[in-house]
């Protein structure tokens, strides 16, 4: 009796896809491949892919993640530079702001000022006419009564303090 021949052993997919190459090729070795050397060399080689195929990958995943990382980078510095530039053009808007608000009160404190000092020369100037008319009538006042007294000679003081009073 004479045991069935291991070529027609079926291997087990998830044992040539397993991480243990060593367990898959020893079974494919035990199923009766003649070219032991071949099959060690097969799978050694796809060993070696395997694990740089996995090598690429984890390469293009850091490059990825680096360019990533960099992208943020620059998007968080421009981010900044255009916060600190807003912050500064605010910065200015408003000592510009203050600065014409400062402006605006001296202009108007001056220009009261200098209403206030024409208030109080047309004031002062009204005050110099009213006495200098005041005084002039005055002074007609004198010269008129002077007058009638030389043309009234008779008429006494009582005459005179009637047209004063009147």
């Amino acid at each position: 009796m004479s045991a069935p021949a291991k070529s027609t052993t079926p291997i087990a997919p998830a044992i040539v896809k397993s991480k243990d190459w060593m367990k898959a090729t020893t079974l494919e070795l035990l199923s009766g491949s003649k070219d032991e050397s071949s099959v060690l060399d097969a799978k050694v080689k796809e060993c070696h892919c395997c694990k740089q195929v996995r090598r690429e990958e984890r390469q293009r995943w850091e490059v990825e993640e680096k360019r990533v990382h960099e992208e943020a980078e620059r998007k968080a510095h421009k981010e900044a530079e255009c916060a600190k530039a807003e912050a500064e053009r605010k910065a200015m808007e408003e000592v510009e702001c203050k600065a014409r608000e400062q402006v605006e009160k001296e202009r108007a404190e001056l220009q009261a000022g200098a209403e206030l000092q024409q208030r109080k020369a047309a004031e002062e100037a009204a005050k110099q006419r009213v006495m200098e008319v005041a005084a002039k009538q005055k002074t007609m006042a004198q010269e008129a009564l002077k007058k009638r007294a030389r043309e009234e000679p008779e008429a006494g003081p009582v005459s005179i303090l009637f047209y004063l009073c009147f």
